[in-house]
């Protein structure tokens, strides 16, 4: 399992945050749900999530033990009573019928065994239940994600990449919604939105990718991964600018979905 730098990610996260939050503002909550955030990160949205749920809770969940660990430590000491956070991974929960809404952030995607993932998820809500995601999802542009890809298969880096197995997966609105209706949900919402984010600078740019290219630069020896980002950044570049004042833009799709458990 990666272990990420929770603390480059809680500094770098604030695109994460800006499409959480645009998602939240479509939840309506009683106030008494009991909610479990998947892949909760910094935990700072799964924060917030719980000072809306007066007689309710939520458990943030990560399978990083050093994000779980500063989510604890930067959400206030103690902790509000409805308010928890525990190290779990998607692909291997064990709850049954115990939470009103799951709700999840940009962090799917970076789970290949999707079916897995929405089977958990079904099984962890009550019968009713609903499910509120927003991830990475496949259009028509190459992602900064296959970016990355291409270059770690590019002659200059192949060497370090043996036996690497790509880390995400993206679907379209179709298959996604293909996928959910086989783990037996009801889909209310999948599509694709098509987002943008200015990083204004190539160390605004190149901050973010230190904090969120993990799964490939940890392969690398040290002295090689700044190298890496650079030229992915250029390929990228390459890939999506069509004029000098969108250099440091990153384009990319997410998959909002709303699902209920039948």
């Amino acid at each position: 399992m990666t272990e990420w730098d929770a603390g480059a990610y809680h500094r770098e996260s604030s695109l994460q945050e800006a499409m959480a939050t645009e998602q939240l503002a479509r939840l309506k909550l009683s106030g008494t749900e009991r909610v479990l955030d998947i892949g909760c990160g910094d935990g700072r949205i799964t924060a917030a999530i719980s000072a809306r749920l007066p007689a309710g809770s939520i458990l943030g969940v990560d399978p990083s033990e050093r994000m779980i660990q500063f989510a604890a430590h930067n959400s206030g000491a103690p902790l509000p009573p409805n308010l928890q956070f525990a190290v779990a991974d998607v692909r291997q929960l064990g709850f049954e019928n115990q939470f009103d809404l799951v709700l999840s952030f940009n962090a799917l995607h970076w789970v290949p065994e999707q079916d897995i993932a929405l089977k958990n998820i079904y099984n962890a809500l009550k019968p009713g239940g609903g499910a509120l995601l927003r991830f990475v999802g496949l259009g028509e542009r190459k992602s900064l994600e296959a970016v990355i890809e291409d270059t770690r298969l590019s002659a200059q880096w192949s060497r370090y990449f043996q036996d690497f197995r790509q880390p995400f997966v993206h679907f379209t609105p179709e298959a996604y919604e293909n996928q959910a209706q086989q783990e037996g949900f009801r889909v209310l919402e999948c599509h694709l939105l098509d987002k943008s984010w200015d990083f204004k600078t190539q160390a605004g740019f190149t901050a973010f990718a230190q904090a969120t290219f993990v799964e490939w630069t940890q392969v690398l020896p040290p002295d090689q991964q700044g190298e890496f980002i650079a030229d992915v950044l250029h390929r990228y570049r390459l890939v999506v600018a069509t004029s000098p004042e969108e250099d440091y833009t990153f384009k990319f799709y997410q998959l909002s979905v709303q699902l209920e458990r039948n």
